[in-house]
C-alpha cells in the first residue's frame, strides 16, 4: 500500500508557516509540506504534560490525549477575562490571594493559592460585560490545597446564577451543578481543568464569576489559568495579562504536486479525536478545486455525526454516515466512480455505487477553503492516488 502522502501518524515536523507532510511512495521520501497560518500564538499540551505557547503560525502538535500527538486545529476564541492567572489583580471578598511555589502547568511558580479568611461568603471575583442570550463556557485550572473542594458561579448583576459547578476535587462529584453541561480533565501533577458550559439570560447586563471553597476558613486552593469564552466547549488556554486576548483560528493546506492526489480514484485515511461537540459545520479534510463546488470530504454538518461528503458542480453525489460523534476514531474512503466505501475502525459503514468524482487539486486539512474549522485533532492523514481493495481499507482503520 504505497501512499503518496503522508502527514503525522507520530512524525512531525513543524515551522512557522510550515506543517511537514511527505511522499513515500515506491519506498523514496519526499517532504511535501503544508501551509499552516495562525495569526496568533496558541497554547498546546507538550510531551511532558505542561502547557506551553507555540508562536505565531507555528502548528501546535497536542499531546493531552495521544503519546503520538496531534496537530491542534481550533477556531478563533477570545478569553474575556484580563487576568487569566495573576489573581492578585481580581477583588476579594473574605479571602487573601498570594503567589504560590506550586508549580502551574506552563512549568513556572506562578499559580496563586487562594485561602478563605471567614465563615461568610469568601471568594475572589472578576467583572466583565456579556451580551445577552450568548452561550459561553467558563474554565479554569485547580489543585487541591488543604482544600478539596471548589466551587464557580456565574451571577449577573440581579445575582440570578447563570452558571456554577462545585466539585469534589478527590472524587469528582458534582454537586449545586448549574448551566448546559460541565467537564472535568486531568492534567498532571494534580492539576485538573473544570468547565461549565451556560447561556446568559435575555437581559444579563454584566456578570462577576467568582470562585470558593466549601472548607473551612483557612484552607487553600490553587488556581490557574482562567478563562471565560463565547462558545459550547472551553478551547486551548488563551493566556490574558491586562486585557481580553484573541487567538486566531488556525488552517492547514496544500497544493500537491501533479500525481498526489488521484483524480478518477484514490483512498483516503485520516484519524481524529471528537470531543462530543455539536457544531454548525466543521471539515475533517477536504480535497477540492478552491471551490465549495467540487470536493470530498469528511464533514459535520446540523449535527454531532459526521460524513463522507462527496460533491461534483455543486451537486452532491455521496453523502455516507459514518457512525462518528465523539471519541478518537480511524477512518478510511475507498473512492472511484460509481464504487466508494467508508471504514471506520475496521467496519464498514457504508457505500455508494452511483457516484461521479470531482476533479480535485488542493488539500485542507481540518476545513473546506476557508472558516469551517475541525474544532477537533488530527493524529494522521494518508492519501493514495489508487483505490485501495476493502480488505486493504478495513486493515488501515483495524
Amino acid at each position: 500500500m504505497a501512499n503518496t502522502l503522508n502527514v503525522g501518524n507520530g512524525d512531525w515536523a513543524t515551522k512557522e508557516n510550515s506543517l511537514l507532510g511527505y511522499n513515500s511512495e515506491n519506498g523514496n521520501y519526499k517532504p511535501l509540506p503544508f501551509d499552516f497560518t495562525r495569526a496568533s500564538n496558541g497554547t498546546f499540551v507538550n510531551k511532558s504534560g505542561l502547557i506551553e505557547t507555540a508562536a505565531s503560525g507555528v502548528p501546535r502538535i497536542d499531546f493531552s490525549d495521544s503519546t503520538s500527538g496531534a496537530l491542534l486545529l481550533e477556531p478563533q476564541r477570545s478569553n474575556i477575562f484580563d487576568y487569566s492567572s495573576d489573581l492578585s489583580a481580581w477583588s476579594k471578598l473574605n479571602s487573601t490571594v498570594t503567589e504560590s511555589n506550586v508549580l502551574s502547568l506552563d512549568g513556572v511558580n506562578n499559580s496563586y493559592g487562594y485561602e478563605r479568611t471567614s465563615n461568610s461568603s469568601s471568594y475572589i471575583y472578576r467583572t466583565v460585560s456579556l451580551a445577552n442570550t450568548t452561550q459561553y463556557t467558563l474554565s479554569f485550572f485547580v489543585k487541591s490545597g488543604t482544600s478539596t473542594n471548589v466551587r464557580a458561579d456565574v451571577w449577573d448583576t440581579a445575582q440570578s446564577v447563570q452558571g456554577q459547578i462545585q466539585v469534589d476535587l478527590e472524587t469528582k462529584a458534582v454537586s449545586n451543578f448549574d448551566g448546559t453541561s460541565y467537564k472535568i480533565e486531568d492534567y498532571t501533577n494534580g492539576w485538573m481543568r473544570i468547565s461549565v458550559v451556560f447561556t446568559s439570560e435575555s437581559s444579563f447586563g454584566t456578570t462577576f464569576n467568582r470562585y470558593f471553597n466549601a472548607d473551612s476558613v483557612g484552607s487553600e486552593l490553587y488556581i490557574w489559568g482562567a478563562q471565560l469564552e463565547v462558545g459550547s466547549y472551553a478551547t486551548s488556554l488563551i493566556n490574558t495579562q491586562g486585557s481580553a486576548v484573541t487567538r486566531v483560528a488556525d488552517a492547514c493546506s496544500q497544493t500537491p504536486p501533479s500525481g498526489i492526489i488521484g483524480q478518477t480514484e484514490g483512498s483516503i485515511f485520516i484519524e481524529i479525536d471528537v470531543n462530543s461537540r455539536v457544531l454548525s459545520s466543521s471539515w475533517a479534510f477536504s480535497l477540492n478545486d478552491g471551490t465549495t463546488s467540487n470536493y470530498i470530504g469528511l464533514r459535520r454538518s446540523g449535527g454531532a455525526e459526521f460524513f463522507v461528503h462527496i460533491a461534483a458542480s455543486g451537486t452532491t453525489t455521496a453523502l455516507i454516515a459514518t457512525g462518528i460523534t465523539s471519541g478518537k476514531n480511524k477512518i478510511s474512503i475507498g473512492y472511484a466512480s460509481n464504487n466508494i466505501i467508508v471504514y471506520v475502525n475496521g467496519v464498514n459503514v457504508g457505500t455508494d455505487t452511483s457516484s461521479s468524482i470531482p476533479t480535485t487539486s488542493d488539500l485542507q486539512i481540518g476545513n473546506l477553503i476557508s472558516n469551517r474549522t475541525l474544532e477537533d485533532s488530527v493524529s494522521g492523514f494518508k492519501l493514495y492516488n489508487t483505490r485501495l481493495s476493502n480488505a486493504e481499507l478495513a486493515a488501515l482503520t483495524s
